[in-house]
């Protein structure tokens, strides 16, 4: 799971489009594209060390999971896809680059109808590797809980990626007004499931523990990474159903994703979570991960 714009910087002024390396300014789609007219498309947002993706396997599996639960026909462009991000990021001249990697449906018309001879719209965007200051890890950042729920898995199922987000964007924009960097969304249930674009994590007397895939969230790549750091320092996380009350109560609660890593939050709607500082286990796990990200991307 992934912010809705670059990590304190824009974009590269080139992209990969349809097979194409274009200047940004030139590369068109179509006005009926569907992932324009009705958000009808899925993403991947993915993180580049010295020239190497972090865990693209984990991504491209996840990439596919979406586009089968999206009905989008695949089999024509996804072996260009390694290529298509090796372009992207060669004519850019970028080695750490935070990569978007977006596929829609293709042109289709004005309604739901079909066009049976539409192809999927593929696009691939770069922005330069800008990391948030360190003070928001150092301090922390707030979050809320929002008005707006989380969708269920029999609705618009969280694990599909989809760039149908307008639900989310409303839940981040309550956060902006209210003077917060994230919204934690619960489900129709009351129980935690992810924020806009992040896994959630929190620490209560010791123990490191996160909603599971199966209360309906993005199974994110950073957060599997988390996990896995964690039980490797002796810290195993639990999955499992939490509840706004854990929330409240919670000595440490954190974020994760592709381009945050591990962000510690410190004031949950107003008012201070644990000291109100960063705490030590989100600490501790942002520098695994950080260890581990760059173990991967080692140059070979």
């Amino acid at each position: 799971m992934t912010p809705s714009h670059p990590a304190g910087g824009g974009w590269a002024p080139f992209v990969w489009l349809n097979g194409e390396v274009l200047a940004s300014d030139q590369a068109r789609i179509s006005v009926f594209d569907r992932g324009f007219l009705l958000g009808d498309g899925v993403y991947e947002t993915m993180r580049v060390v010295e020239g190497r993706m972090f865990r693209w396997g984990q991504h491209r599996e996840r990439l596919l999971r979406s586009l089968s639960g999206a009905r989008v026909e695949s089999s024509g462009f996804v072996s260009d896809l390694e290529g298509g991000i090796a372009a992207c990021l060669e004519a850019n001249h970028l080695r750490d680059a935070r990569l978007r990697l977006t596929i829609s449906r293709g042109e289709g018309y004005p309604g739901f109808d079909l066009d049976p001879e539409a192809r999927p719209t593929v696009l691939i965007a770069a922005s330069p590797w800008l990391p948030l200051a360190e003070e928001r890890y150092r301090m922390g950042v707030e979050a809320i809980i929002p008005r707006v729920r989380q969708t269920g898995r029999d609705s618009l199922d969280p694990a599909l990626k989809s760039t149908s987000r307008i639900h989310l964007a409303l839940a981040r924009m309550e956060a902006t007004d209210r003077g917060a960097r994230e919204a934690i969304l619960l489900g129709s249930d009351g129980a935690v499931r992810e924020g806009t674009a992040s896994n959630v994590f929190l620490v209560a007397n010791g123990r490191l523990k996160t909603p599971s895939i199966e209360c309906g969230i993005l199974e994110g790549v950073t957060r599997e990474a988390v996990l896995e750091v964690a039980a490797a320092g002796g810290r195993a996380g639990e999955e499992m159903i939490l509840g706004r009350k854990d929330l409240e109560s919670a000595d440490e609660i954190f974020l994760t994703n592709t381009s945050w890593g591990v962000l510690p939050v410190t004031r949950l709607d107003g008012k201070r979570v644990g000291n109100g500082v960063a705490g030590p286990v989100a600490l501790e796990l942002r520098r695994r991960l950080e260890e581990q990200v760059a173990r991967e991307c080692k140059p070979s």
